[in-house]
């Protein structure tokens, strides 16, 4: 008997809402008119780059998170270097993704719009690296093979708050350096040494990098809390790892968008996915970590039950991160692809284990609010239920009753309709969303 069959006999009825609230809220969020230009400008701020790119061969590393505009930031940095009489092609910086295969992380460049055809350059896809340092009683280092035969390497990341840990540097140039372009080799041993790891040792392999590496800089991407383009900075290599990319850390904590209520007692996520965030949702957004032996302290809302109810196509089966969610769907759990998240899961080490375990899976949806509902410690109608399309969008979002109180005391925050919920004969939603 398999899973579905079991489970589609369960019954924990619960009343739901009948009627939800759709909410917007407002952020602070700059934004750049022209991401082409910028992206040149970016290329022309890191001299090194400017005075030794004629001629030379210029291998740019392209990660695999879904940063907005990156296929417009790629082709502008390509037409810039190219500009320069630099010979550039493209290369997967993304560790274990894609399954840890070369036509996987093509793959994955491809479903962001990078390809040879888009870019107008080679994409050179391949999980050999080779070693270019140690550090004293820390890690070995790695850089994609293709990669270390240019003259120059220059990675293109977005810099902002990691799901996994606080520090100076956190996600960014320094971290694709490490996990994403020492292929899934470089990443294994990194997340072996777990949280410790990244805050103790980021820093001082970019130092290795610049010293033993052809890594000459990167351009780093900042995005508003609207999940678009803010700034786009070219940092020379000796500015990667160190104070430059801490203050574009600062400034995309900043911008970063929030969940606008301190206590939720029902999150209801439509989508969980590797094109959202690295952890499926993004742990700064729900406030959970789920790491063995650090604790929950990361801030965010106090949220009693999460329910995931779908994965995104662009994330191809890899559920990463379902395991923050204490609710979900047979869809969800029937779109997986264990290979591939199981892959990547192990591969993060302490950071995987516990986040890629499975939830309590229900048939469909009304059963999975339901039994969230039921599970959240207060009565069915004091419960504060809120919907949200993913943790990258939170400008619109759904409520029940009990939180309408709340909304008169944020200025940030306006009541703009209402909306019925709703599901169809197969308990699956149909308002306020629809599932394809």
């Amino acid at each position: 008997m398999n899973l579905l069959q079991q489970i589609s006999s369960l019954d924990f009825p619960a009343p739901l809402p009948t009627t939800l609230h759709l909410i917007e809220q407002r952020f602070d969020a700059p934004r750049l008119p022209d991401i082409p230009a910028a992206a040149k400008e970016a290329v022309l701020q890191i001299k090194p780059l400017v005075d030794h790119a004629n001629g030379s061969v210029i291998a740019v590393g392209v990660g695999s998170r879904g940063i907005a505009n990156l296929a417009i930031i790629v082709r502008g940095v390509i037409d810039q270097l190219k500009a320069l009489g630099a010979r550039p092609f493209i290369f997967p910086a993304m560790g274990s993704h894609g399954g840890a295969t070369d036509e996987g992380q093509r793959h994955v460049l491809a479903e962001f719009g990078v390809t040879e055809e888009a870019m107008g350059v080679e994409i050179r896809s391949s999980m050999a690296a080779q070693q270019i340092g140690q550090i004293p009683d820390g890690p070995a280092l790695f850089q994609d093979a293709n990669a270390a035969q240019a003259d120059y390497t220059l990675l293109i990341n977005r810099v902002k708050p990691h799901t996994d840990f606080r520090h100076r540097i956190e996600s960014g140039l320094s971290k694709m350096a490490v996990i994403g372009m020492g292929k899934q080799q470089g990443a294994a041993i990194m997340h072996a040494y777990g949280t410790y790891g990244f805050k103790n040792y980021l820093e001082p392999a970019m130092r290795l990098y610049e010293a033993n590496s052809n890594l000459i800089g990167g351009i780093a991407i900042v995005e508003n809390a609207y999940d678009q383009t803010a700034r786009i900075v070219g940092l020379p290599v000796c500015d990667i790892g160190a104070e430059a990319e801490a203050a574009l850390l600062a400034q995309a904590k900043a911008w970063m968008a929030s969940l606008p209520f301190p206590e939720i007692d029902v999150l209801v996520v439509r989508h969980i996915g590797k094109n959202i965030s690295g952890a499926g949702m993004d742990t700064n957004i729900i406030g959970r970590l789920l790491i063995p032996r650090q604790p929950e302290d990361f801030g965010g809302p106090d949220i009693a039950v999460i329910a995931a109810l779908d994965v995104t196509p662009q994330s191809e089966g890899n559920a990463s991160g379902i395991g923050l969610a204490d609710v979900t769907t047979a869809r969800l759990v029937s779109k997986m692809n264990w290979t591939t998240m199981y892959t990547n899961a192990i591969t993060a080490g302490s950071f995987g284990i516990r986040r890629s375990k499975l939830p309590i899976t229900l048939a469909h949806d009304r059963q999975a609010l339901q039994v969230a509902l039921r599970s959240c410690g207060k009565a069915p109608e004091e419960a504060r239920i809120v919907f949200i399309q993913d943790t990258l969008t939170l400008d619109k979002l759904w409520i029940n009753d009990p939180l309408l109180d709340l909304i008169g005391s944020k200025p940030n925050l306006s009541r703009i309709g209402e909306t019925p919920l709703t599901f169809d004969a197969q308990g699956q939603m149909t308002s306020p969303w629809q599932f394809d």
